[in-house]
């Protein structure tokens, strides 16, 4: 099997997984959601190609991210881009020395309410603290003298109810959820996400190279630029893995969650038929990867037909962890597992358990009283 295997389809009521850019079959008119697809896609077009830097606050954001290059993830390197595009955009005749306070303070702050002052508050906070590291950049530089985020404050954090795939949801996901067309792998990749709690970026990173047979570890690579070594004690996972390597002779390189790209070949007596073409050396993309977690979801009779959003990813990786807590109360082992940081993070993401410790510990005082 070469590089670009084509795995021909034809259309049928349910969606595929995978990243479906590139079709080229006629399509009605847009909903509201592809509508908001093809905005976003536009921004990161525009992105891309760099066109903001033709301005004057955009020369001095290419100056700046320019200095944050080697100081920051490509994720994070994105987001800042993002939102100085956004700002540059916003202000087209304006140079950096006309956000001087208190003028630049009342711009700034109308250009964060308009944007994101609906929006969650981390988002907002998170844009907070790139405009406020951009112009302290700009005073350090001396193009101008005073701060003018300074007098700005950030949102109150919200508390964020965080949910989990229960015990039937789970098997559900994991025993109908593969598609025919990928079974194997896709049986892989549900299982570091719902019993090892894999970040989605992480799951994107896995090559075939990452996983150490012999000793049934997995290196991941994920957020923060982080790696490390997730043991899988699992001997049916490993048979797995070996059986899918073989079935596609997978190369080192190749990416677990491979990108690929749908053509459409025309019309048929049963519909539209389509072709996969797939790129082994690439990894899925965003989109990709958000459509093909959806596809398992619509499957396991989860989510409605044709649902993009509600379920996100994440939710995977807090039942995994609430699966080791509730099975053992052990919290480090949680820790261990999720690859936290601090185990603070960890208690505080996880209050559940802290919840029925706590039930219980009230049953065992009100008996004995």
């Amino acid at each position: 099997m070469n590089d670009t295997t084509l795995v021909r389809l034809a259309a049928g009521p349910e969606r595929e997984g995978g990243d479906n850019r590139g079709a080229v079959a006629p399509s009605p008119a847009p909903s509201p959601l592809d509508a908001n697809q093809l905005a976003a896609r536009t921004m990161r077009e525009r992105v891309k190609d760099k066109s903001y830097r033709a301005y004057p606050l955009g020369q001095r954001a290419g100056e700046y991210l320019r200095y944050k290059r080697g100081r920051l993830t490509p994720s994070s390197y994105r987001d800042y881009e993002a939102c100085l595009d956004k700002l540059t955009r916003d202000h087209l005749d304006l140079d950096i020395g006309d956000f001087e306070p208190p003028v630049g303070t009342q711009r700034l702050d109308e250009f964060l309410e308009s944007r994101w002052g609906a929006r969650a508050s981390r988002t907002y906070n998170k844009n907070h603290s790139i405009l406020s590291d951009f112009f302290q950049w700009a005073r350090m530089k001396t193009l101008i003298h005073g701060d003018p985020m300074l007098p700005i404050p950030k949102h109150r954090k919200r508390d964020v109810h965080r949910e989990i795939f229960r015990g039937d949801d789970r098997s559900r996901i994991l025993a109908d959820g593969p598609s025919s067309d990928h079974l194997r792998r896709d049986r892989i990749a549900l299982r570091l996400l719902l019993q090892y709690g894999l970040r989605k970026g992480a799951l994107q990173a896995i090559q075939f190279r990452h996983f150490d047979q012999s000793r049934h570890r997995l290196t991941i690579f994920t957020k923060g630029q982080k790696i490390r070594e997730l043991p899988i004690p699992d001997d049916a996972f490993w048979d797995d893995v070996a059986k899918l390597m073989f079935e596609l002779e997978a190369e080192p390189q190749h990416y677990l969650m491979q990108r690929q790209r749908q053509i459409w070949r025309g019309y048929t007596d049963t519909g539209s038929r389509f072709e996969y073409k797939r790129y082994p050396e690439h990894a899925m993309g965003d989109h990709g990867l958000h459509d093909w977690w959806y596809g398992c979801l619509e499957r396991a009779g989860l989510v409605p037909k044709g649902t993009t959003s509600g379920e996100k990813m994440h939710k995977a990786r807090h039942t995994a962890g609430q699966a080791v807590l509730d099975s053992t109360g052990n919290l480090k082992a949680v820790q261990k597992l999720l690859g936290h940081s601090s185990i603070q993070t960890t208690a505080d993401t996880y209050t559940d358990w802290d919840i029925d410790q706590l039930e219980q510990t009230m049953r065992e005082v009100l008996g004995d009283a």
